[in-house]
């Protein structure tokens, strides 16, 4: 009958969306990933020549860290354990080609470990920091990523020493020097996934020095 088709038709278009948004996701995915590879493996063609010791733990991480993003590209959210460890394979490539230069603390409490975030939030992030904070200083700093819970919120931040972007801070804007690769795909799959509920605040810490913070429902439930 009539109904039935209708009720036939409106799970079919529940599927189809709930396709599309898992596409979308998937699809920012890839955009994020090609450049920190690229820049990887032409850290290691010199390193194999030059320091083969430092070569194999540089591509020991990068094994980890390709598994782990071969796992998070099957699927849209993961533990914010696994956002972690994805990170700290991530920030030891880049010790590696930094040396004393870049330092880093991860801080996870044990009991948002299991708590389910979208996949690749963190590292556009601390990416940024990296490249627009730590390298361009010639004693380089230390960048701090961080999970906590404040009341219905979660909250995650990334804080950085670095050059500092400057005093356009607040709520939802994008100051200039960090509008670089990664972190337009990170905005809008906040509002993928949790629509208008997700903000994304970057600080100038002190003169020099940036803080982002997101934050979002801590018992929301993804649209995917």
């Amino acid at each position: 009958n009539a109904n039935g088709r209708s009720r036939r038709l409106q799970r079919q278009m529940q599927r189809a969306e709930q396709q599309a948004t898992e596409a979308r996701l998937k699809l920012l995915q890839t955009q994020l990933e090609p450049h920190m590879l690229f820049n990887t493996l032409a850290n290691l063609r010199v390193l194999i020549g030059s320091d083969p010791a430092r070569a194999q733990h540089m591509l020991d991480h990068l094994i980890a860290y390709l598994r782990a993003t071969l796992g998070a590209s099957r699927t849209t959210t993961h533990a914010l354990q696994a956002e972690f460890e994805r990170l700290a394979d991530y920030l030891e490539l880049m010790a590696v080609r930094m040396g004393p230069r870049l330092r880093y603390t991860l801080d996870l409490p044990h009991d948002l470990a299991r708590h389910p975030v979208p996949t690749l939030l963190l590292q556009p992030l601390v990416e940024n920091s990296i490249r627009h904070g730590l390298e361009p200083k010639v004693d380089g700093g230390s960048i701090h990523v961080s999970a906590r819970r404040e009341g219905e919120w979660l909250v995650l931040e990334v804080t950085d020493t670095g050059v500092g972007m400057g005093a356009q801070a607040g709520a939802d804007s994008l100051p200039a020097t960090s509008s670089g690769f990664g972190m337009p795909q990170v905005r809008e799959r906040l509002e993928t996934v949790y629509g208008t509920s997700a903000t994304i605040d970057f600080v100038a810490v002190d003169a020099d020095g940036t803080r982002v913070t997101i934050r979002f429902p801590y018992e929301s439930t993804p649209k995917i």
